[in-house]
């Protein structure tokens, strides 16, 4: 997985690309725990790849930990990942535009 950070106005997005690997979900929640959690965040996940599900729910799990996280561009398969795993409350929109513009 990559993930590409940067700021617009008060926002931070994070694109996130490629596979999820076991190995990255403890680097990633401590960013997310250290670094992210007390800002609004969008993660733009439309160019993530579908990994084991445990991956990917472990990803959620760590996001939601943000006080504001946003998550655009979120694939079916991750939708019913989601649903099963019980992980709700992420704001989830289609564009980048509408995360950014969301009150």
């Amino acid at each position: 997985m990559r993930a590409h950070y940067y700021e617009v106005g008060d926002l931070m997005v994070v694109e996130v690309s490629g596979r999820i690997e076991p190995d990255q979900n403890k680097p990633f929640r401590d960013v997310c725990e250290r670094k992210l959690k007390k800002r609004k965040v969008v993660f733009c996940v439309d160019k993530l790849n579908f990994t084991a599900s445990a991956n990917i729910a472990t990803f959620f799990e760590s996001i939601q930990m943000i006080e504001d996280a946003r998550v655009v561009g979120l694939q079916s398969d991750f939708h019913k990942l989601l649903d099963l795993k019980g992980i709700t409350g992420l704001k989830k929109f289609t564009t980048l535009s509408e995360a950014l513009n969301f009150v």
